[in-house]
């Protein structure tokens, strides 16, 4: 009757430190730090395999029924790292000696749980390698080896007989310690879950750090590559827009000095050159504001702005453009539009000049407008450029503002261009504060509504 009370109360306390230990692992013992969570958990196996020995059972003449394989077990289940499990073992083999003091049993003890430990550390090394086994065959394999192996040292090293053993005390003993065993590998199933769970989550950190890590490094070439774009195109087109400058006032003087002259064929070379050297240096300034922009270079200069005074120099500028192509051009100005409007003047005028610039492109016949007039609901001004072109699709109306890109992207195209207009009016039309919005029809023509806010929202 004494031995089933005391086996019944010890096992008793052995359960109920498994739940506090699991408890105190989900609370508190999770959320610290890899290394001071290992130290932690190999402390805490190595008192338990101490307590399992302190609350063990005496059977006859002496030898300690107890589960001092438990901790052991459970350590080939939790750790990675085959050296926590074998210190673990050597831990437990030392604190034999503080159950009894220094006798040939707890030496033989100490011994055995060394070599158990040993054993142990080298489950782990198994089951690193086969990483698909589940907690229920590890947990098996564990349970059955380590109650085999203390089995098999008390019997080579045991201070008690080795027939007395085998014969009248191993049969009990050792059911009893894998069924006990395996009934606390049940009991803290939840903490391997929850062990798992961390690991895991600790991997996919490393990972994302990792990631990070490449991400931040792609980073800082993309910004070095942009910097040295933004450097080169910066540096070419200073050094192509002198000579296209000489080029541009060689020419002009060129067809002023014979243009009074009747079928000269200098002037006409002289036209040509010219032309083509305003396209090519316009194309080259647009390369440059796309370059500055991407980098967020592009500075914007508040001050206020004349509508009249922009209205005039765009028609200026585009009326002899319109005439060469038999095209009926206007600037239209309703009496209630602002007269001033705080922006930056020379990209207000850049952002219609292109427009403009497109609509007798990709206009044939018929007429372009410049309409001015101020939204009511907005209290913003609005700047309409119409005219009666080729239109766009439905579907194609947002490409023609991405970079690089025309409705008609084909290598044979009747309207050559960069396609870097638009994508730089809407990033300049963004920078004022404003919107611009397309309005076309297929064959029938386009309409472009640039709204400016008559005041910045922000300086």
């Amino acid at each position: 009757m004494n031995f089933s009370v005391t086996f019944f109360t010890n096992i008793s306390i052995l359960i109920t430190c498994a739940y506090l230990f699991n408890l105190l692992y989900k609370n508190f013992l999770n959320r610290a730090s890899s290394n001071v969570k290992n130290s932690l958990l190999i402390v805490t196996f190595i008192l338990s395999g101490w307590l399992t020995m302190m609350v063990g059972v005496e059977l006859g003449r002496g030898p300690l029924f107890d589960l001092r394989g438990v901790p052991i077990i459970f350590a080939t289940l939790v750790f990675r790292d085959p050296r926590h499990v074998f210190i673990i073992g050597l831990g437990i083999s030392a604190s034999r000696y503080f159950v009894n003091g220094i006798t040939p049993s707890s030496l033989t003890g100490s011994i055995n749980i060394a070599i158990m430990g040993l054993v142990a550390a080298g489950l782990v090394m198994l089951y690193e390698r086969r990483q698909l086994w589940g907690y229920r065959k590890k947990a098996t394999i564990s349970l059955l080896t380590i109650n085999i192996v203390q089995v098999t040292g008390i019997a080579i090293f045991g201070a008690l007989s080795r027939e007395l053993y085998l014969k009248q005390i191993m049969p009990f003993t050792l059911p009893l310690s894998i069924l006990l065993g395996a009934f606390f590998l049940f009991i803290i199933n939840d903490f391997y879950k929850e062990q798992l769970r961390s690991d895991e989550l600790r991997d996919n950190n490393l990972l994302l750090v990792e990631q990070t890590k490449e991400l931040e490094d792609k980073a800082i070439q993309i910004m070095k590559s942009s910097k040295y774009k933004s450097d080169f195109l910066s540096n070419m087109s200073h050094e192509l827009r002198t000579p296209l400058n000489s080029i541009i006032v060689l020419s002009e003087l060129i067809r002023e000095n014979t243009a009074s002259q009747e079928h000269n064929e200098n002037f006409e070379y002289a036209d040509m050159i010219n032309s083509s050297s305003n396209e090519l240096l316009r194309i080259i300034n647009d390369i440059l504001d796309l370059s500055k922009l991407e980098a967020g270079k592009m500075d914007i200069n508040w001050g206020e702005v004349s509508v009249e005074d922009v209205t005039q120099l765009v028609y200026h500028e585009f009326a002899h453009l319109a005439e060469k192509k038999q095209l009926s051009f206007e600037v239209l100005i309703d009496e209630e539009a602002p007269q001033m409007l705080v922006s930056d003047g020379q990209k207000l005028s850049q952002i219609i000049r292109n427009l403009l610039n497109n609509a007798i492109k990709f206009t044939d016949k018929g007429d372009v407008a410049l309409h001015v007039y101020k939204d009511k609901l907005t209290d913003c001004i609005v700047f309409v450029v119409k005219d009666t072109g080729i239109g766009i699709d439905e579907d194609n109306q947002q490409r023609v503002f991405d970079t690089f890109s025309q409705e008609d992207s084909t290598i044979q195209r009747k309207y050559e261009g960069t396609g870097l207009g638009l994508s730089i009016c809407i990033q300049l039309t963004n920078l004022l504060g404003g919107k611009l919005a397309l309005k076309s029809t297929k064959g029938v023509g386009s309409e472009f509504a640039l709204s400016v806010p008559l005041y910045p929202t922000s300086k």
